[in-house]
């Protein structure tokens, strides 16, 4: 196979091919991206707040965030065979993970309806339990990365040196320092220096602490390296780069600046202070 849309099948797009599971991370892409119009009009009619923020900014990060996990999924499976994605690995673990991502987005939705907090939520039992099932969650939306990084390291099209290293390096260090920082700062909480709930001057959009030390900036750096680093080894390729400099550059200063930012919300600092 020496193009990313493989030769079999009815294509979805003009570069994803129609298999089960590719269909599935399209389908969760688009229900993000439609989630993502649909709350508009709550976000412009609904002026509450919480922590700081507007309460409809979280769902709307999470349905971006989230849609672009499912498409970069997509795509770059197509990177293995058609049966390896109709595989038992595959299949059940994107099917955990497309569970998951409809619990998670579920609670945020529902929370933000309340103008109540989904993550870091203790005051009741069951938004306790439910926060705790949002972790086992999570790691399931991540785990999925990890399987795709072995099968394409096991059966992927090497026709592309940069797109097949660039894909295993970007799914598997994400999870991995993914996990370490998100583990972390389930155990500790969002802030360092402020109270749990945080509040005070926030960075728009992404409602970072502008006054204590925020743990999301490092968290959300290596969560996007899954995005990152396969994009740089897929232009090593079309500009003729090398293309192993380039994804374990990328894939190094991208592992650097989030361990920059984990200690400097460690120490107590914002990213961007008041």
């Amino acid at each position: 196979m020496n193009r990313l849309r493989p030769v079999e099948g009815m294509p979805l797009f003009k570069w994803l091919d129609d298999d089960h599971v590719t269909r599935l991370y399209v389908s969760l892409g688009l229900f993000m991206i439609a989630s993502l119009v649909v709350f508009i009009p709550a976000m412009i009619l609904d002026q509450r707040m919480l922590d700081s923020s507007p309460v409809w900014i979280k769902p709307q990060k999470f349905n971006l965030s989230l849609a672009l996990h499912a498409l970069t999924l997509a795509v770059l499976v197509q990177l293995v065979p058609r049966d390896v994605r109709n595989g038992w690995a595959l299949m059940v673990f994107s099917y955990l993970a497309a569970a998951a991502l409809i619990f998670e987005y579920l609670v945020i939705t529902i929370q933000a309806g309340r103008a109540r907090r989904s993550h870091f939520n203790f005051e009741t039992q069951i938004e306790a339990l439910v926060y705790a099932a949002m972790g086992i969650g999570a790691v399931l939306l991540v785990l999925v990365a990890l399987v795709l990084a072995i099968q394409i390291w096991r059966k992927g099209d090497r026709s592309r040196p940069g797109v097949w290293l660039g894909s295993i390096i970007g799914l598997s260090l994400g999870f991995a320092v993914t996990l370490v920082f998100a583990s972390y700062m389930s155990n500790t909480g969002r802030y360092v220096g402020g109270p749990l709930e945080g509040g005070g001057a926030v960075i728009p959009l992404f409602g970072w602490s502008r006054e204590y030390g925020d743990l999301r900036p490092a968290h959300f750096v290596s969560l996007h390296m899954m995005q990152t680093v396969p994009f740089a080894g897929w232009l090593a390729d079309r500009k003729n780069w090398n293309a192993k400099l380039v994804v374990l550059s990328v894939a190094g200063v991208q592992v650097a600046l989030a361990t920059f930012l984990f200690f400097q919300a460690r120490a107590g600092q914002p990213i961007w202070p008041v």
